[in-house]
């Protein structure tokens, strides 16, 4: 239905040493590589180049390009000066920087003299080759912080969001509840006391259970079971209720406070329908499948609430459904002739 987007998406990342042992390992394996694989090839192979002056200036060079280009030329000139800007000093850096190595280099394949075709081929060409792997490689770690940074603000965001909604459902319970027991009072009915009590365990349930980002399914069940016990000290046979649950496993765990507003509504609509309502709801779950049904019976012509609030449960709840579990649910909400049916469908993570 809605996008899922996770709340606790993992973050990998590395810290500054971890960083720089990656690119160092990275340059040796470069630079090793064509020499080792001579080496298993079975060519002789004399690893004192490694001490050679024109190689450690070459690929002095192609390290200094790379790190040049990436944290000076692409942020300063690319994304500030844009690519018209960036390719011309690009190539007056890698001009540049190449006829002086080549000034100061040893003559290359016996020549004794320097060539700007030798300088082109020596230095110019693998330049601008490493400085196009530079700027991929600097554009797409930017690209990806950037992401990482969005997907945080997301979550903080989200977070908050989910937050403000859950503290909406207390106050509105309450508020059901108090006019429950006011109606009570009214009566001067003896159902006044146990009822305080057990709403004292609802409240229990709600100041140090709701909370916590996930609980049990179990004391979810037994705070439904607490409210519908309390409805039924209010109506009592006035207004039948059923409630049956067969919950495959005691691990399954869910949002807290997540099914009340249905059930909630449907005594909102039963208690004003008059003759012949009634209540069914029915918790199933399966593997990871859980499966909510609740079945509102009223009489037709006189379904609608006397307070014409519409409250904010149901809402509240369409909203926390699509944030926390996006496409892995499914709220079918319906009406026929004297029924109202809400089949809530959703995996439990």
């Amino acid at each position: 239905m809605g996008k899922h987007i996770p709340m606790r998406a993992a973050r990998f990342s590395l810290t500054n040493v971890q960083v720089v042992l990656i690119h160092l390992i990275v340059w040796i394996c470069i630079f090793c590589l064509g020499p080792i694989i001579r080496y298993v090839e079975g060519e002789a192979v004399d690893f004192s180049f490694f001490l050679d002056i024109s190689f450690l200036l070459f690929h002095g060079y192609i390290v200094c390009l790379f790190y040049l280009n990436a944290f000076v030329l692409v942020p300063y000139v690319l994304y500030k000066r844009g690519i018209v800007f960036y390719v011309l000093a690009t190539l007056a850096g890698v001009i540049l920087l190449g006829w002086l190595l080549h000034l100061v280099s040893p003559p290359h394949h016996g020549h004794g003299h320097h060539r700007p075709p030798d300088m082109l081929f020596r230095f110019a060409f693998p330049g601008l080759f490493v400085c196009a792997i530079s700027t991929t490689y600097r554009i797409l770690g930017d690209r990806m912080r950037s992401e990482q940074k969005i997907g945080e603000l997301e979550n903080e965001q989200l977070k908050t969001e989910l937050s403000f909604l859950r503290s909406q459902v207390s106050p509105h319970f309450m508020f059901n509840v108090l006019n429950n027991i006011v109606s009570l009072a009214r009566k001067k009915s003896d159902l006044v006391e146990p009822t305080v009590i057990q709403l004292s365990s609802l409240m229990r349930y709600m100041l140090y259970e709701s909370d916590e980002e996930k609980v049990s399914l179990d004391k979810e069940v037994e705070y439904l079971r607490s409210y519908i016990d309390l409805q039924k000290m209010r109506f009592g046979d006035e207004l039948p209720a059923t409630f049956e649950v067969n919950i495959a496993s005691v691990k399954n765990s869910i949002e807290p406070m997540l099914l009340i507003p249905f059930v909630e509504n449907a005594f909102k609509h039963g208690a004003v329908s008059g003759g012949g309502a009634g209540i069914s709801i029915t918790l199933k779950t399966w593997e990871e499948e859980l499966l909510f049904m609740v079945d509102n019976k009223f009489t037709p012509g006189n379904a609608e609430p006397k307070d014409k609030s519409p409250g904010i449960g149901l809402n509240n709840v369409k909203r926390r459904l699509n944030l926390l579990y996006g496409d892995q649910h499914t709220l079918e909400i319906s009406q026929n002739h004297d029924t109202f049916t809400v089949i809530l469908k959703l995996k439990l993570k």
